[in-house]
C-alpha cells in the first residue's frame, strides 16, 4: 500500500512538472488558434510534441492534450511519433496510443488500446471527389466523429473510417470502412467479421 502511495506521488509530481513546460506550447498554440481561426497552431503543436521520445516525451504530451482536447484524461499514454489532428478528439480513461499513429476526428471510449501507426480517419466522406474538372484538393469535405468503443483493441497499421463497437478487436492490416458491432473480432481489407467474442 505505502509503494502504491509513493508511486502515484510521483506520477502526480512528474505531471506537475510536465505542465509546467507545456505551458508555452499551450501558449503559442492558443495565439496561433486566434491569428489563423482553424486548428493548424493545435497540429502544430501535436507534431512538434510527437517528436519527443520515452516517458518524459509521454508525460509531455498526456498534458498538452488534457489542456488542449476537448476532452483527455491525467491517464492516457500516447506514444512516440503519434499526432493528433483535431481539438475535438475525445479520449476517455486510460487510452493507450502505440508509436506513429494518426489520429483525426473521434471519440476514443475508455479502455481503448491503439497498436503502432493506426490511422483514425474522420470518416468516409473527408475529400470530395465528385467534380473532373475542380481539382480533388478544392472539393472540400466533411468531417465525421468516429466512435472507438470502450476496451477495444486495433491492431498494428490499421486504418479505421468507421465505428467500432465496445469490446471489439480489429486485426493488424486492417481497413474498416463499415461500422462494426459490439464483441466483434475483424479483419481484412475490407475488414469483414471474423467472430462474435459472445459465441
Amino acid at each position: 500500500m505505502r509503494v502504491f502511495k509513493m508511486k502515484n506521488l510521483l506520477k502526480t509530481i512528474i505531471r506537475l512538472i510536465a505542465l509546467l513546460f507545456i505551458f508555452p506550447v499551450y501558449g503559442i498554440m492558443l495565439i496561433g488558434e486566434v491569428l489563423l481561426k482553424n486548428d493548424l497552431s493545435f497540429q502544430g503543436c501535436s507534431q512538434f510534441l510527437s517528436l519527443f521520445p520515452g516517458v518524459p516525451g509521454n508525460y509531455l504530451r498526456q498534458q498538452f492534450y488534457c489542456l488542449s482536447l476537448k476532452e483527455c484524461h491525467n491517464d492516457c499514454c500516447i506514444e512516440f511519433g503519434t499526432r493528433l489532428n483535431q481539438r475535438d478528439i475525445e479520449l476517455g480513461r486510460r487510452v493507450y496510443i502505440g508509436t506513429n499513429c494518426c489520429i483525426g476526428l473521434c471519440r476514443i471510449e475508455d479502455d481503448v488500446m491503439l497498436g503502432s501507426n493506426v490511422d483514425i480517419i474522420s470518416g468516409k466522406k473527408q475529400h470530395n471527389f465528385d467534380s473532373l474538372d475542380t481539382p480533388m484538393r478544392e472539393q472540400g469535405g466533411e468531417l465525421e466523429t468516429i466512435v472507438i468503443g470502450e476496451d477495444s483493441w486495433l491492431g498494428n497499421s490499421s486504418v479505421v473510417m468507421a465505428n467500432i463497437g465496445k469490446k471489439s478487436i480489429v486485426a493488424a492490416g486492417s481497413v474498416v470502412i463499415k461500422d462494426v458491432e459490439p464483441y466483434s473480432i475483424v479483419g481484412g481489407n475490407p475488414a469483414k467479421m471474423l467472430k462474435n467474442r459472445l459465441d
